[in-house]
């Protein structure tokens, strides 16, 4: 149902040297729709049968938890250290990249590629506020930029390393602004995860805490939202923009909701995949 093989992705995971797969993944995708999956409320606009249709053959990479919600259909997902979770790969198993930077908290869980996130010592060497997006292509290095976001960090690049010809987004809501708190389509009361949240934190360790909340399904890491992040996200969606047209690539967001620059087109996903 996605555009990588079972075999195919099998055959990235086997040759394990980065520098390798990412040659085998240079143009995968040439002037090709690539869709991407992020975890932002704007995510459930869309149930998981009518994404299963719309997005059968198509390359779809998935940010973290958006991979549950068509997994037959996902080639890579993408992960960091932040909002972590267990998953199950038994309906299929996408080829899964993950980031770390120095003295991030511990994470448990399959990866192929593992990527080194550069820790800046000053939040102005932000990749949202310096957008010196061509710094970071694959092409170039595998050292990640502090984006903030895995999506700023990995995704965008890797469509473009794929050869997008056009990036399609859902659930790339950017956040809510002067807010704390990020939501994501997955928020909802679960009375079982709240009595394992409080069961992990009587573990003395991070290690501990960590290994326990995975092994038992519930996300943890949650990361703490710096002032006027989304902001700075937000204003740097229009600096993607403008990297992205000038690489020959358009970039689309589906979200309806979404905080991102007015100058980014935005279109109904089942429109766009017919054209």
């Amino acid at each position: 149902m996605a555009l990588l093989s079972t075999s195919e992705i099998q055959a990235l995971i086997d040759v394990k040297e980065p520098f390798a797969q990412l040659d085998m993944l240079a143009d995968k995708a040439a002037a090709q729709d690539v869709i991407i999956l992020s975890c932002g409320p704007s995510l459930s606009e869309y149930s998981p049968e009518v994404l299963q249709d719309l997005l059968a053959g198509k390359c779809v990479i998935a940010v973290k938890q958006a991979y549950d919600v068509v997994p037959e259909a996902v080639d890579f997902q993408i992960l960091n250290t932040w909002n972590s979770q267990k998953y199950d790969y038994s309906r299929r198993r996408p080829f899964i990249i993950r980031e770390t930077a120095a003295g991030d908290p511990p994470v448990f869980g399959e990866s192929d590629l593992n990527l080194l996130v550069e820790r800046p010592s000053a939040l102005s060497e932000q990749l949202a506020r310096k957008q010196n997006f061509a710094d970071f292509q694959f092409a170039a290095t595998l050292s990640r930029p502090w984006g903030p976001g895995v999506l700023y960090e990995v995704g965008f690049y890797l469509a473009q390393h794929l050869g997008a010809r056009r990036i399609i987004t859902l659930g790339w809501d950017v956040g809510v602004k002067n807010s704390a708190v990020m939501p994501h389509f997955y928020d909802r009361p679960d009375p079982h995860k709240t009595a394992i949240l409080a069961e992990a934190a009587r573990l003395r360790t991070a290690q501990e805490k960590n290994r326990y909340l995975h092994d038992n399904g519930v996300l943890y890491n949650k990361p703490r939202i710096i002032p006027d992040e989304v902001e700075t996200c937000a204003a740097a969606s229009g600096g993607w923009h403008r990297y992205l047209g000038e690489a020959g690539i358009d970039l689309v967001v589906v979200s309806t909701g979404a905080l991102v620059d007015p100058a980014i087109p935005r279109g109904r996903l089942e429109e766009l995949l017919a054209g």
